[in-house]
């Protein structure tokens, strides 16, 4: 165990905070603002999240920002300058929640190393704040599971209250939950972490403690001095930080092999929406192909129609209206917008009322939204009819 600081000796401290630091194989560090204990791990490059193993990742030397956007971000962030945070709480939010234990993980050369606060008591919160903050500088690029509602606003929060610092410096986020849920969550609907571990990397944690049990383990030490379940704390802590790692390199891999690193048709489709709202229609047909060259199961009546409108923008006529006549025969709204979108091409394309009258009164039968809807279909057949007599 190591003091830090002039002014006050880890033996200022009461006997528990020593025997919290050797029940956890921490060490503690002490300043005249308090003491807390720090854990430092190096991930074993053998680490393995489902079929992917830790070592093949530590040589990649940057990521791209648009797979972690919204928009096209141009630009790359080198994987060197990342910060990965992870925190646990002793509640879900509001002005008592406190993080008595904050997980930094970084890869360092070829390596990838964990350090970990722990508050052996509130009173020392700000000895461990001000340690903390010289993991951050405005060069750092934080990557975070919901940092962006949680983790960064509760930092800030506390650094703020304990005077240690304004804000918390950083440059960019990655906040990985807004990509997961871009890409993974219409196959998998929950996205939290853990289920992410388990549907898209095929991991299931074993002796996991449940996050809603976090906070009691740790009133369970400040009233009883309890640490055996702590320990899962920290493993839990730690494991999230390195999924964090892997999960970086899953989606820049998604984005970066324009969905070759894909398998699952739901996946591609939405890495293929994330394309086509960029207005990369070309990458988005790319997929659409493969998806189409599958051929393993039929592409459900959403996904048909949304690649049409891509086919449309194209001005890919014949594949585009293939995709409608299949879908005018199929009740429900793709059936109703195909049968609009037929009409408008016989219409203003063809020069074939007949056709686009049909398709005309197909929508109006299928029609699920209201009046103005069916109003503007009865106009579009009151036109069509005058073009046909005229």
């Amino acid at each position: 165990m190591t003091a830090h600081g002039n002014n006050r000796s880890v033996s200022d401290f009461p006997p528990r905070y020593r025997d919290l630091a050797t029940a956890l194989g921490g060490n503690l560090r002490s300043s005249t603002s308090g003491c807390y204990c720090r854990l430092e791990t190096t991930a074993d490059s053998f680490d393995q999240l489902g079929r992917i193993e830790l070592g093949s990742l530590l040589a990649t030397g940057s990521f791209p920002l648009a797979a972690f956007t919204l928009e096209d971000t141009p630009g790359q962030t080198h994987v060197g300058d990342l910060l990965f945070v992870d925190t646990e709480t002793t509640g879900l939010g509001g002005t008592g929640t406190v993080p008595f234990l904050i997980g930094c993980g970084r890869l360092k050369e070829d390596r990838f190393e964990i350090r970990q606060y722990l508050l052996p008591d509130y009173s020392d919160e700000t000895a461990l704040l001000e340690d903390l903050l010289t993991e951050f500088s405005p060069d750092t690029a934080l990557v975070t599971y919901n940092g962006a509602a949680f983790d960064l606003p509760l930092l800030r929060d506390r650094f703020v209250i304990n005077r240690v610092a304004r804000t918390v410096p950083f440059g960019a986020h990655l906040d990985l939950l807004h990509s997961s849920r871009r890409l993974f969550k219409r196959r998998i609907r929950d996205c939290s972490l853990v289920n992410v571990e388990r549907e898209v990397f095929g991991h299931a944690r074993h002796e996991d403690i449940p996050g809603y049990l976090i906070p009691s383990v740790y009133f369970e030490w400040l009233n009883q001095q309890e640490t055996s379940n702590l320990r899962l704390v920290l493993e839990h802590n730690r494991q999230d930080i390195l999924t964090l790692f892997y999960l970086c390199h899953q989606i820049a891999a998604a984005f970066e092999s324009e969905g070759r690193s894909l398998d699952e048709i739901d996946d591609l489709h939405s890495l293929s929406r994330v394309f086509g709202r960029r207005n990369q229609t070309a990458k988005s047909i790319t997929i659409f192909d493969r998806m189409e060259g599958e051929g393993e199961r039929e592409l459900s009546a959403d996904i048909l129609l949304y690649h049409s409108f891509i086919l449309k923008r194209s001005r890919d006529w014949p594949r585009a209206c293939a995709i409608w006549q299949v879908l005018s025969d199929r009740p429900g709204r793709e059936g109703y917008w195909a049968s609009v979108e037929l009409a408008k091409h016989f219409e203003h394309r063809e020069s074939d009322i007949g056709r686009a009258r049909a398709y005309a009164r197909r929508a109006l039968e299928l029609c699920p939204y209201g009046e103005e809807h069916r109003s503007q279909l009865n106009r579009r057949l009151e036109r069509l009819s005058g073009k046909r007599a005229r």
